[in-house]
């Protein structure tokens, strides 16, 4: 069974307090092209207010972001 797309970000915005996350998260699986690059500006954003408000650790972040790379530009 192939891995879903984006488990870690899935995980992070399962909880009903990171509903905004849950929907730019919606938002992105199913954009394509430009509007993909923009929804993942807008995530990354989001990532970089958790790092700073402690919700998330600095290696969590750097795990995310990477997935949310890997997600929109493919894997390294």
């Amino acid at each position: 069974m192939p891995t879903p797309p984006l488990p870690l970000l899935k995980a992070l915005a399962a909880t009903p307090e990171r509903y905004i996350l849950a929907m730019f998260l919606k938002d992105l699986i199913s954009a394509t092209g430009e509007a993909r690059h923009d929804i993942k500006q807008r995530l990354g954003g989001i990532l970089c207010a958790y790092l700073e408000l402690d919700v998330i650790t600095a290696d969590q972040y750097n795990a995310l972001a990477a997935e949310l790379h890997a997600f929109v530009w493919g894997q390294a």
